[in-house]
């Protein structure tokens, strides 16, 4: 959700996030949930998840002053849910923007977004980091879990929230486990030795 939401931060600016997140099986590690427990089933908690939700996006989405991070100043609401999916998290995100943004221009700020990986060049960074898809069913973890050799994240389903002000309703998926955990953690290394030369 964080890269995601990052360009549409920058540009828009963001007041406030209501997110339901349908999370993988895989995210909840080894033994992970029991198989009689989610064989047809939704599971509509996952232990301490809600509060990393809403506390760990203003900590990525903050700036780093003087030695210590000043956390985003927008609030989120979260729901966070179990599902019989292998891999891959999918999450409805609402945002209330400080800015009116159109359609239009969400999708355009998010499908040209690069980060310094893609500046850099890094060998795990995926060439586009956020892939907007224009399906009304997609992204889906079956079909997109992989993109961008599963370093890429997926956005489809761009539409105006009515509810909220100057508000944005979409869909994201990442893949947990790769960018999420693995591929990101050797993102990490990577950046840090071209960026300081190690």
């Amino acid at each position: 959700m964080c890269l995601a939401l990052k360009p549409i931060q920058d540009q828009f600016g963001i007041k406030q996030i209501i997110v339901s997140t349908m999370q993988a099986l895989s995210g909840a590690g080894y033994p992970g949930v029991p198989s009689m427990m989610i064989l047809d089933n939704v599971i509509p908690y996952i232990d301490l998840e809600e509060g990393k939700m809403e506390s760990e996006p203003l900590k990525i989405l903050g700036k780093y002053n003087f030695g210590k991070i000043e956390g985003a100043k927008f609030s989120i609401s979260s729901s966070c849910h179990r599902v019989a999916v292998s891999d891959s998290h999918l999450e409805d995100v609402h945002i209330s923007l400080e800015k009116k943004a159109t359609v239009a221009q969400i999708k355009k700020v998010l499908s040209n977004f690069k980060a310094e990986a893609q500046k850099l060049k890094l060998p795990s960074a995926p060439k586009n980091p956020i892939v907007v898809r224009e399906e009304n069913d997609r992204p889906q973890p079956i079909i997109d879990r992989y993109a961008g050799r599963g370093m890429t994240v997926t956005v489809g389903r761009v539409r105006e929230d009515s509810v909220l002000e100057n508000g944005i309703k979409m869909e994201v998926l990442g893949h947990n486990t790769v960018r999420g955990a693995t591929g990101c953690s050797i993102l990490n290394v990577e950046y840090f030795v071209k960026k300081f030369k190690m």
